[in-house]
């Protein structure tokens, strides 16, 4: 790629007395391998150890602007930045060292984004083997704390948007920088990093973490000088500063005089200060007020009070500057902090009086990453629900904890409940909900019947869990030739109007994924973009299957034993757990009872239903096949049964744990091979073995895990063996303690855990934003935007490398694509 493409660099060094530092700092500066121009300014904030020589001698292409006093760290690094002639201001610490790559790392996501107006690196210990800053969170009093110090350096992470990255390793486009304001210049050190990057997300810009940007820091080599009460009056000033700025009116209303008293409580915090008791009662009639006892560090919290005070005026004019130029509201600059209520020291009086103001002044309200989340099925919200509509019941009873949650149906619906509204979505209030909802969750063709959901500005989450178009093509397997042809080729359209809109896709199973994978990728979903977003795609496409409940069902009654009279409490109950669909095969389970019983008639085999909730799903041939068959046999309410209709959602648990063994049989085709039987998820909920046909995903955990008997599938001998074998009760009594030691781990919140973290943070894929001309224009080959000259260099490279013949031929290659010869 030609240099001539890479931004110029202006990297600013601020120096003061960092004669130890920077002879090696410069020299990892000297040693970049940045395929653009770089120019490095030190600003010198009047050394007297001789550093400011030691560049000059030794540094000679490095330029030194040299004040007369000591500045401070943001006024100096303004200063630098008006004095450059580069694109980008880079900015490294004169006690750090950079690795060769760290300007180049630095500077890609700008090249890949507009929107990206800062980068920021890791930044490692002097000896680059524990972690100092692996990006930033914020606090609603304005303390930004690194993230991941002391932990483990990552090593798979890649760039991602955070609330702020350190001035010790940042880089800036300069323009954006000068429109913006640069750096507060009264900050003099701390936290103008973290007002900068908050000013950038409201202003309409963002702000990336890059991991492999990497830098090796002596932490505070240079402020240690100072004293730590001196860096404690900075952080608590310039804090205070940095909400006054920055919150909108009703925020700041809430959060101004919450940060006031906590900054009161961490002056006393401190080992040496302490007020005493002024308390005024029975036993103090007469006695002497305390004497305080104020150290340095508390004196230094007060003070940090007292000038905050003292500049309201001109921080009111910084206010205005910023508030003028917003683009972006309070909640959506927010989700960025991460841990806006979090303690940043450990003082019990502090967390005490944390947990108080948070709740007295309502910070939670305006200080969170709530969202609004629409949640939408196709599937009946009703008593009785099928496996659709419980999944997305689940998904509101976990996001409505965080989040403000709608969830509507394309039917009336029949339930309520008090942490979420439940409504039924049409053509007059689509739209509305649409545009209302921040984050919108969608299912099966949801879309097609309202295709406002498509078009809402907010982040889109497509739930693929049910390959509806695979069930479709076993569901119309026997009718009308033209209907089947039409219903595929419409359930296709909706899946590619989801998959080019979706922000992020959710899949039940490691084979679904591959099958989802494979369908972005011919859609061009699958680009530079949503890799560098996640290497391993996860953040476009993630797994997220059915889950269980977190707490274990509890018997009510006997409602199996009840609703039969031929089941006696001695039978053994075979519990075939939801509905029979044409994919199923309980023919060949039946046959498989029916060999058992003449052995053991004590199996007795009961369907939970024979009747969808839903209106809209036709009647399935399967089950209307497996009643004819029970009664041929003479099976019929005699070892086999069939509830009529529905069993409701909560009465599910009883009708389960009155069973003996979960079963579920099926055919082996391309159904199966995708599909997650959710009814076994209700089995490991309620302890039961499992007795299931081969070939889906949930078939391998039950054998990997010894969960029940998997058998072939369409052979009745090898079920009735199953059966015979799961009548033993110490058999079973085996495989369902393997079952109750995995059901912990497959929770419903653990399954939805990439959906709450998405709700957390919503984003559009970065590959619908900011994406490349070059991309957008169809992906058309790199070499129609070379130049002539490179061109020309990449003929003799491929001549020496490869030969004359092979370098004529990529050239006449090169000239058709430029001309759109063959497009």
């Amino acid at each position: 790629m030609s240099n001539a493409s890479w931004p110029s660099v202006t990297v600013v060094v601020v120096n003061l007395d960092g004669i130890e530092f920077m002879g090696p700092c410069l020299q990892s500066l000297r040693d970049q391998e940045y395929p653009g121009a770089v120019e490095v300014i030190v600003i010198d904030n009047a050394s007297t150890d001789g550093s400011r020589e030691l560049v000059i001698r030794d540094f000679p292409e490095v330029q030194v602007i040299t004040e007369s006093t000591n500045t401070g760290f943001a006024p100096a690094v303004n200063k630098g930045a008006r004095a450059g002639n580069g694109d980008i201001v880079a900015l490294i610490n004169n006690d750090a060292t950079a690795d060769p790559t760290w300007l180049r790392e630095l500077v890609m996501p700008m090249r890949a984004r507009d929107a990206v107006k800062v980068t920021g690196g890791v930044v490692l210990d002097a000896e680059g083997g524990a972690l100092e800053f692996a990006g930033g969170a914020l606090t609603f009093y304005g303390h930004g704390m690194p993230i991941g110090r002391g932990g483990e350096i990552p090593t798979d992470a890649v760039p991602q948007p955070v609330a702020y990255v350190t001035g010790a390793s940042m880089a800036i486009r300069r323009d954006w920088f000068l429109e913006t304001g640069l750096f507060d210049a009264d900050y003099f050190a701390f936290f103008e990093d973290v007002d900068y990057g908050w000013r950038t997300w409201l202003m309409g810009g963002e702000v990336w973490l890059v991991p492999d940007a990497i830098i090796r820091h002596h932490h505070h080599g240079t402020i240690k000088r100072f004293g730590y009460a001196r860096e404690r009056y900075l952080l608590e000033r310039n804090a205070l500063s940095t909400i006054y700025k920055n919150f909108g009116d009703v925020a700041l209303s809430h959060n101004l005089p919450a940060a006031l008293l906590l900054a009161v409580v961490r002056a006393f915090t401190s080992v040496g200060s302490g007020l005493g008791d002024y308390a005024i009662g029975p036993d103090t009639a007469g006695t002497m007020p305390p004497v305080p006892e104020l150290d340095a560090e508390a004196g230094a919290h007060l003070a940090a009070l007292r000038d905050f005070g003292l500049d309201l005026e001109r921080l009111g004019e910084k206010r205005r500057f910023v508030q003028s130029r917003r683009q972006r509201e309070d909640r959506d600059v927010v989700r960025m902090f991460r841990h806006p209520i979090m303690g940043n020291i450990t003082d019990p009086t502090f967390l005490r009086m944390l947990d108080a103001v948070v709740s007295t002044f309502d910070v939670l309200t305006h200080t969170t990453s709530r969202q609004r989340v629409l949640i939408v099925t196709a599937d009946t919200l009703g008593t009785k629900m099928a496996g659709p509509a419980i999944r997305t019941w689940e998904m509101a009873l976990l996001l409505s904890r965080e989040h403000e949650v709608k969830l509507v149906s394309m039917h009336p619906t029949e339930i309520t409940h008090d942490a979420f509204a439940v409504e039924q979505i049409t053509a007059a209030n689509a739209g509305v909900l649409a545009q209302w909802a921040e984050v919108t969750v969608v299912q099966g063709v949801t879309t097609h019947a309202f295709p406002e959901l498509l078009k809402t500005n907010g982040c889109l989450v497509v739930d693929l869990y049910d390959p509806f178009h695979i069930e479709g093509l076993v569901q119309r397997r026997h009718d009308d030739p033209m209907e089947r042809w039409t219903a595929a080729r419409v359930e296709r359209t909706i899946l590619e109007a989801q998959m080019r809109r979706g922000d992020l896709f959710l899949c039940a199973t490691d084979r679904q994924r591959d099958l989802w994978l494979g369908q972005l990728a011919g859609l061009g979903r699958l680009n530079p973009a949503t890799y560098d977003q996640h290497h391993d795609l996860s953040g476009l496409l993630a797994l997220a299957p059915f889950g269980l409940p977190d707490k274990p069902p509890v018997a009510d009654g006997h409602p199996i034993r009840d609703r039969f009279d031929a089941i006696g409490p001695d039978d053994v109950v075979l519990l075939w757990g939801g509905g029979i669909w044409n994919w199923f095969d309980p023919v060949t389970l039946m046959k498989g009872v029916e060999q058992a019983a003449a052995t053991d008639p004590r199996l007795k085999l009961v369907f939970l239903g024979t009747a969808r909730p839903n209106p809209l799903v036709p009647a399935q041939a399967r089950a209307a096949e497996a009643v004819a068959f029970a009664k041929d046999r003479g099976l019929f309410d005699k070892h086999v049964f069939f509830n009529d209709g529905w069993v409701p959602y909560d009465q599910r648990e009883a009708w389960l744990l009155d069973a003996d063994i979960g079963v579920t049989t099926h055919f082996q085709h391309i159904e199966t091979q995708y599909a997650f039987r959710t009814r076994v998820l209700d089995y490991l909920w309620a302890g039961l073995p499992i007795l299931s046909t081969g070939g889906d995903s949930l078939s391998l955990m039950i054998r990997d895990r010894d969960l029940g008997i998997v058998v072939p599938a369409e052979d009745p001998g090898a079920i009735a063996d199953a059966l015979l074998r799961l009548a033993d009760p110490s058999v079973r009594a085996g495989f369902a303690a393997n079952v109750r030691a995995v059901a912990p781990d497959l929770t419903w919140e653990k399954a939805l855990e990439p959906l709450l973290t998405f709700a957390r943070m919503p984003r559009r894929a970065p590959d619908l934003v900011g994406v490349p001309k070059v991309w957008q224009r169809g992906g058309l080959s790199a070499l129609t935007d070379r130049s002539p000259v490179e061109l020309g260099r990449k003929f003799i490279e491929v001549s020496r490398q490869r030969g004359f013949g092979t370098a004529v031929r990529v050239a006449g290659q090169a000239v058709k694509s430029r001309l759109g010869v063959g497009r």
